[in-house]
């Protein structure tokens, strides 16, 4: 798999790169271009590439690195940026060479001095072209650098075709894309929504939960039980507030006239709820001895 963090930082690294070499070319540039006789024009088309570079080097290297401007990193755009400077480049380099052999091709032919034909190369080049033997010189050290610079935008264009290509398959830029292996999240979340939790309670399984809150609900019931069995002061009913017996709510009073026909929940008439805490105390065993009773 790719590594698209450590592909992005390449791909900065050699726009920063480019960006430097481009002021070396613009100065190599400028020297030949102040030597005695007329600029050519292909060394004056690579003088003012550098200056041209300078816009898409600004908007390559700041654009992904900041939040705010990242959307404006757009794949496409990238890839057209790299490719039309790489065009550049290349047609820079190519004239340049092309116009400084044929200065030399040109000389050749009209030198009259052997001494300087039989030294051939720049040396040559003034009788050609009118310029200086050092502009030679200067065009051939701008051939190398260009073509060191169109090497790496070729390199660059790779990573900004390759980008394209993953947006156009994904609808996202690999370098956004939380799925790539850079951005994988599954090592660093599978230990918190792991199963095998050391602190976990030993032989316990995912229905213990739902026993347990049926245990509190079964509690939250009795204890209501309990409660509505204690006998209150001022009040209509004299059973024993004894837990374990049960009190009969609906006895001594009207029907309800509701719906079914049952007695309210809460008691009514002179009854009073008590203020103080439940009554739990051991009151002694109830009598169940037989008393003749049929």
């Amino acid at each position: 798999m790719v590594n698209t963090r450590l592909l992005q930082k390449a791909s900065i690294g050699m726009h920063i790169a480019q960006m430097l070499f481009s002021v070396v070319v613009m100065g190599v540039m400028a020297a030949s271009m102040l030597q005695d006789g007329r600029a050519s024009g292909p060394a004056r088309f690579m003088f003012a590439l550098t200056w041209l570079s300078l816009p898409g080097h600004i908007y390559l290297v700041m654009t992904p690195r900041f939040q705010r401007t990242r959307m404006l990193a757009h794949p496409y755009w990238v890839l057209g940026i790299n490719v039309i400077y790489t065009i550049f480049w290349f047609a820079a380099f190519i004239a340049l060479a092309t116009y400084t052999n044929k200065g030399i091709s040109n000389g050749k032919n009209k030198e009259k001095d052997d001494k300087i034909k039989d030294k051939g190369g720049c040396a040559l080049f003034p009788a050609g072209t009118g310029e200086t033997e050092k502009a030679c010189s200067l065009n051939k050290s701008g051939v190398g650098l260009g073509v060191f610079m169109w090497f790496l935008w070729l390199t660059t264009l790779g990573i900004a075709s390759w980008a394209a290509w993953y947006f156009s398959r994904n609808s996202v830029s690999p370098f956004e894309d939380l799925s790539t292996p850079s951005h994988d999240i599954t090592e660093t979340t599978k230990d918190a929504f792991s199963s095998n939790d050391e602190y976990a309670l030993i032989n316990k399984n995912r229905h213990d939960d739902y026993d347990d809150d049926l245990e509190g609900s079964h509690v939250g019931h009795y204890r209501t039980q309990s409660a509505a069995s204690t006998s209150y002061p001022h009040s209509g009913y004299s059973d024993s507030a004894h837990p374990g017996q049960q009190v009969e709510w609906a006895n001594d009073r009207e029907p309800y006239a509701g719906i079914g026909g049952h007695a309210p929940i809460a008691p009514h008439g002179d009854m009073s709820m008590p203020e103080g805490p439940d009554d739990y105390s051991y009151r002694g065993a109830a009598d169940t001895s037989y008393r003749g009773r049929v």
